[in-house]
């Protein structure tokens, strides 16, 4: 072992005092870089873990649209409502009567088609069913011409309108193909042309008029009443009721239409030698389908055509 100097004191004094200052420093780096790995690790476990959704989030937050894809696969149309209903036509109106609840079950002379409901006659709920187009509405306020043309357009294009089949039979021309009305008789093209010529209106010239009618038809009603019935007599009863009934009468014996059954069709009917009726024997009131049938016959009668 050397022997202790002042020399060798110094140097190992130096030593010992360099030791703790070397570890002190590399703790120290060891500790910075532990805790920089070690916030770094964390930072990394941070970013890498998925937040989870959580609902009072997503109702906090306000919802997006979701965006069509772009793959071109659309989603279906909705169809219109027209096209989910079939579009209401003639056909489609037709009806027959029961015929074991008619007094007279004979064919009605000059029918061509099954009559047809329209307006007030449809079942409640029936035209729902249907589609039925309208006319396209001018903007603005309408005026009478105006009023009258939309009237005139939605009549033509609803067969259930009371005058659709006089619009029909008018657009068609005189030379156009035969329009039945809703009774089922064919209507006469110049009856209805006229018919559709606009006319000056009198207050005075329109009673007239129709106390002229009332008293023509009494006249025919006598005539016509001495010739069906014996002694002339009618039953009791709504005298127009028991004409109307009457003409169906002679109309199904000669095979004439109803709508032109008149006194002067009477005499034929009397000269063929048809027996006289009993007024009481004879007559029976109206059940519901009778008053139906007879309404059918005398809506629009004026306007058919003569056979």
């Amino acid at each position: 072992m050397p022997r202790r100097t002042r020399a060798n004191a110094s140097s190992s004094a130096s030593a010992h005092a360099s030791t703790p200052t070397n570890q002190t420093s590399a703790n120290a780096e060891n500790n910075t870089s532990s805790s920089t790995s070690g916030s770094s690790a964390q930072k990394t476990a941070a970013r890498g873990r998925k937040r989870k959704s959580t609902e009072a989030d997503s109702s906090d937050r306000p919802g997006r649209k979701k965006q069509a894809r772009a793959s071109g696969t659309a989603d279906p149309e909705e169809v219109p409502d027209e096209e989910c209903r079939p579009r209401l036509t003639t056909p489609d109106l037709e009806f027959d009567y029961d015929r074991s609840q008619l007094r007279d079950p004979r064919a009605t002379p000059g029918r061509v088609k099954r009559p047809r409901r329209e307006g007030g006659d449809l079942p409640a709920g029936f035209k729902q069913r249907f589609y039925v187009p309208e006319p396209e509405k001018p903007k603005g306020r309408l005026n009478a011409f105006q009023k009258d043309e939309l009237f005139r357009q939605q009549a033509f294009l609803d067969p259930s309108e009371t005058f659709h089949d006089l619009y029909v039979c008018h657009r068609k021309g005189r030379a156009g193909a035969p329009t039945y009305d809703s009774a089922g008789f064919r209507l006469d093209w110049k009856k209805v042309d006229e018919w559709m010529k606009p006319k000056p209106f009198s207050r005075s010239s329109a009673v007239k008029g129709m106390e002229r009618a009332l008293e023509r038809h009494a006249r025919e009603e006598r005539v016509m009443y001495d010739i069906f019935f014996v002694d002339g007599k009618g039953p009791k009863a709504e005298s127009s009721d028991v004409t109307n009934y009457m003409r169906d009468h002679v109309s199904k014996d000669l095979g004439i239409p109803w709508h032109q059954i008149g006194p002067k069709q009477l005499v034929k009917w009397g000269e063929k030698g048809f027996p006289k009726l009993k007024a009481e024997e004879w007559w029976q009131e109206p059940n519901e389908v009778e008053e139906q049938r007879m309404l059918k016959m005398l809506s629009g009668g004026s306007l058919r055509k003569d056979l």
